[in-house]
């Protein structure tokens, strides 16, 4: 089965129960979705100087994007070629080579094998051009970098015009500035459940009734791009909004500073990138969230988060955020202090009605009913579960 070109007319729940609570079905994906997809690297700012590199966890694999002597970016898996060593550690500065600290083999950073140890007496016959590190892809978009373990994937092609779309935010300008905060939830739910929920127009009105405001099924639509999709409000006649009205006239004598050009609409509100990037522009500044899988029914959540310099981004702290665990730095709900719908703040909404659906799922008598027809209702939740069945094995 292919993911449909657009959101289906009449949606329905294609996923059974399993794909959301078996690890066997868990472990098919981390081969043939996460594997193979486009994972969030970091950004442009991210790799200044030449060897500045980041590991990335894709699927099964850990990759590596780093800044080469020619100031391009790069992306190569993350083993040694002589016994598979783990290269790279976190993110940093390898300097002008990766060496491995292992038996301290040493690559270019463009991944040519440079010099082994002993060569001629313990490799005689070793070719080192064949000995180069694997290759990853690796994709630029609006200063955000991606990486794919498959080193032929074809950005262009899962990007699907999404560089067509108005993008009022640079990331690389001095007018932002990042929050210096580690924002990493720890959720109870399999991943497709808080995908899903971030796709659902129709519970806005609902579950966020006091803190988004809606919109209702019939004013917010979701736009295909290939496997991905972008979200706007409908609530202004003919104009296709970043931001529910509710939350507008809410920030209004706030204080808050806007971005340069991003008070104009056009630009969407929420992309969700298949199959485990957010990113959420707005006129106050930008967010990129990008989901981890653990296990069939635990997920990471790590928020990047950048607004225009001044007060706001040194007072809105992690700590302040509900569920704040301040010996792990992880946000998980066995903290909360409070119930979630007291927060005032609509990912704890979130993250409680994921976590309670993940609970459900246990249950054996556990099946979906009817959704909601509509571009704003759960039409994308369909979509998403046919692209998601589009990558695993033909049953």
């Amino acid at each position: 089965m292919q993911a449909p070109a657009s959101l289906p007319d009449k949606p329905k729940n294609r996923l059974p129960r399993e794909a959301y609570v078996s690890e066997d079905w868990f472990q098919v994906e981390q081969a043939q979705i996460f594997s193979r997809c486009w994972t969030f690297a970091g950004v442009t700012t991210d790799f200044p100087e030449l060897g500045d590199f980041r590991t990335i966890k894709a699927g099964a694999n850990s990759v590596i994007v780093i800044k080469g002597a020619d100031g391009e970016l790069r992306g190569f898996h993350n083993l040694c070629r002589h016994r598979g060593t783990e290269l790279l550690e976190g993110c940093g500065n390898a300097g002008k080579t990766i060496v491995c600290p292992y038996h301290n083999w040493v690559y270019n950073l463009d991944g040519a094998l440079r010099g082994v140890p002993a060569q001629r007496e313990c490799f005689p016959d070793l070719d080192k051009k064949s000995n180069a590190l694997f290759g990853a892809a690796v994709g630029v978009f609006r200063n955000l970098v991606f990486v794919n373990p498959d080193p032929d994937a074809d950005f262009d092609k899962w990007l699907s015009g999404l560089d067509q779309v108005p993008w009022p935010h640079d990331l690389t300008s001095t007018e932002l500035q990042e929050n210096p905060d580690n924002v990493v939830y720890e959720i109870d739910c399999n991943w497709k459940v808080f995908f899903e929920n971030a796709i659902d127009g129709y519970h806005l009105a609902y579950l966020h009734k006091d803190t988004l405001g809606g919109p209702t099924h019939d004013k917010n639509l979701w736009e295909v791009f290939g496997q991905n999709m972008i979200w706007w409000s409908t609530e202004r006649e003919g104009v296709k909004h970043r931001i529910p009205q509710f939350v507008e006239k809410s920030a209004k004598g706030s204080g808050l500073k806007t971005v340069k050009n991003a008070e104009t609409p056009g630009y969407g509100g929420v992309y969700m990138l298949f199959p485990t990037t957010i990113l959420t522009p707005n006129p106050w500044g930008f967010s990129i969230s990008t989901m981890e899988p653990i296990s069939a029914n635990r997920m990471r959540l790590r928020v990047r988060n950048w607004s225009p310099k001044g007060w706001f981004t040194y007072t809105h702290r992690a700590a302040d955020i509900p569920g704040y665990d301040a010996e792990t730095g992880l946000i998980k709900s066995s903290h909360w202090t409070k119930h979630p719908l007291e927060t005032g703040d609509f990912q704890t909404e979130d993250v409680w009605v994921c976590e309670k659906m993940q609970k459900s799922m246990q249950s054996p008598r556990f099946e979906v009913g009817a959704l909601a027809i509509g571009a704003g209702g759960e039409a994308a939740i369909d979509f998403f579960q046919q692209t998601v069945l589009g990558l695993m094995p033909k049953q």
